[in-house]
């Protein structure tokens, strides 16, 4: 997927931020952040389609409160590394 330079930036700094999200008590507040700036990028491109809906589920989920903090890194962590799959073709 070819992607607008500015988007590949963005959509960079939020892969590096999700592979490694900090130990914080804002952890939430800081992944509902990134993810909703993941999704407003990534709508875009229709090769993204699965990427973002998986986006808008953990969004959801994190809002609601659903996930522990390990949980919530851990899933953080996968969802950079789907992210990279974009961003490596």
């Amino acid at each position: 997927m070819k992607m607008r330079n500015d988007d590949l930036k963005k959509i960079t700094e939020i892969k590096q931020y999700l592979l490694d999200p900090p130990i914080s008590f804002k952890l939430y507040d800081y992944a509902l952040n990134y993810l909703n700036n993941a999704i407003s990028v990534l709508k875009d491109y229709p090769a993204a389609k699965d990427i973002v809906v998986y986006l808008q589920n953990i969004f959801l989920d994190i809002e609601n409160k659903n996930l522990s903090q390990e949980e919530l890194r851990g899933i953080l962590k996968e969802t950079g590394i789907k992210i990279s799959t974009l961003t490596n073709k």
